[in-house]
């Protein structure tokens, strides 16, 4: 099997030339011309369920904001997030990547583990779907062991002997003139429920696909817990139907994560009843929810008085209003700060990459809009646009004008936060907190013991 590892905004090229292609680089890959047409068809498929994961040209793809894993008969492909255009020395690039991948995914959520047990795997060299494979089977396996999730399960069966209800209209079908038969529906207290079909389902999967000697063994003694569950691939629609309630809500963030395995096996066009794997994340919801975790437990308890609304939650504002009164264009910005008697703040994280220079710098006019509008809206004095630190990055400060053209008073602030780092490492994560609090503390217009500071420091001023 060929395994490539790729950042962000790289490219695999199809190679057709006679001879061996360039070595392989985070940046640039080689695949012959069977394995670039059969991660062709993959995309496809992708695109036709509304997640398309590269981008394709005459001769090459690109990766895009797509992160993860795709798994083909004979190829695999990591995609690991990059905002900075100088990687560094590729191995370590690649180990901080996959290793902040993997905290950020934690902290947002996006994964049923906790930050200790990802920093435990974080230094390993595996692929990323290795690592989530690990925790999660020694997660699963932990909580089977406490017991497994058992309910009474409809079953409709032909029996010898009568039990439940009779279905006549089966009855008459299946047994015309056998009077020792009885299609009957009853309940039975079982562990096959649909939850732990869904647990063996992912098991079997993760175990064809992960190589690790110790994650294959866990995996095993889950099945072998698991051993009364029938083997059936449960269809999306199953998983969606699954009620979490408090006699199996402590397997809920690892349901969660069976969801998002079993939802990226897709079947390839050329292998018939072979299937191809992806486990894959998109880096915007992943900086979001990252963002949003992080400022709630590192950087509001030190703002008295401040709470955290994730998309605007309990505070949604119409941008518009119907003749009939009804409200058009609800407003969900990614974060609401909200601090008693000291106004609000809207913070909109974008997973991009800035630049220098006059006028915009690189930020996308259609963000810098919605801002405006969220500022308005929300009679914020301040808002923020939050990208990813680069090593060009320019922190600004965006006038807004009012109708005449002068200054309203009210900034749009392009700010950044440092994800390049471990962060793994306590220091690194305190100087993002310090970093993080200062923004915020200006944005609310406090100083930095919470009162309003004498003349706010601007970096660069600019009309918006």
């Amino acid at each position: 099997m060929k395994r490539v590892v790729l950042f962000e905004h790289g490219r695999l090229r199809r190679w057709a030339r006679a001879g061996p292609p360039p070595a392989d680089t985070p940046r640039e890959a080689f695949l012959g011309a069977r394995l670039y047409e059969r991660l062709r068809r993959f995309d496809r498929l992708q695109e036709r369920l509304g997640k398309s994961v590269f981008t394709w040209y005459a001769d090459s793809v690109k990766a895009e904001q797509w992160v993860g894993v795709v798994q083909l008969p004979g190829l695999q492909v990591e995609v690991l997030p990059k905002v900075d255009s100088d990687p560094g020395e590729a191995g370590a690039a690649v180990r901080g990547a996959r290793g902040n991948l993997l905290y950020m995914l934690a902290l947002a959520g996006d994964v049923p583990f906790r930050v200790r047990d990802v920093a435990r795997l974080a230094s390993r060299s595996a692929p990323t779907s290795e690592m989530l494979a690990a925790l999660f089977a020694q997660r699963l396996l932990r909580e089977l062991l406490r017991g497994t999730i058992r309910s009474y399960q409809w079953r409709e069966e032909n029996l010898r002997s009568f039990k439940g209800k009779l279905i006549v209209k089966h009855q008459s079908a299946r047994n015309p003139g056998r009077r020792e038969r009885f299609v009957c529906r009853y309940e039975e207290f079982s562990a096959d429920t649909p939850m732990n079909r869904a647990f063996k389902a992912a098991c079997h999967l993760l175990l064809d696909v992960s190589r690790s000697a110790s994650t294959q063994d866990a995996l095993r003694n889950c099945l072998l817990v698991l051993d009364p569950v029938q083997h059936k691939l449960p269809s999306i629609e199953d998983l969606r139907r699954v009620v979490v309630d408090r006699r199996n809500a402590r397997f809920e963030d690892v349901f969660r994560f069976c969801q998002l395995v079993l939802e990226g096996l897709t079947p390839t066009v050329e292998t018939g009843g072979r299937r191809s794997f992806s486990l894959l994340f998109d880096m915007n919801k992943v900086f979001e929810g990252f963002i949003a975790t992080f400022l709630r437990q590192r950087v509001v308890p030190r703002i008295e008085g401040c709470r955290l609304l994730s998309q605007a939650r309990t505070d949604r504002r119409p941008l518009l209003r119907s003749e009939s009164g009804r409200g058009l264009l609800l407003l969900r910005p990614d974060l609401l700060l909200v601090r008693r008697d000291a106004g609000r703040l809207v913070v909109d994280t974008k997973w991009k990459r800035t630049g220098k220079g006059p006028g915009l710098g690189g930020i996308s006019a259609g963000d810098l809009y919605q801002l405006h509008a969220y500022t308005h809206r929300y009679g914020c004095q301040r808002s923020v646009l939050l990208f990813p630190a680069t090593s060009d990055s320019e922190s600004r400060d965006l006038e807004i004008l009012d109708e005449a053209g002068r200054h309203s008073g009210r900034q749009v602030l392009v700010g950044f936060a440092d994800v390049r780092r471990n962060l793994g490492a306590r220091i690194v994560r305190e100087q993002l907190a310090d970093a993080l609090e200062a923004l915020v503390r200006r944005g609310l217009g406090l100083g930095a013991e919470g009162t309003a500071p004498e003349t706010p420091g601007l970096v660069a001023r600019e009309s918006a």
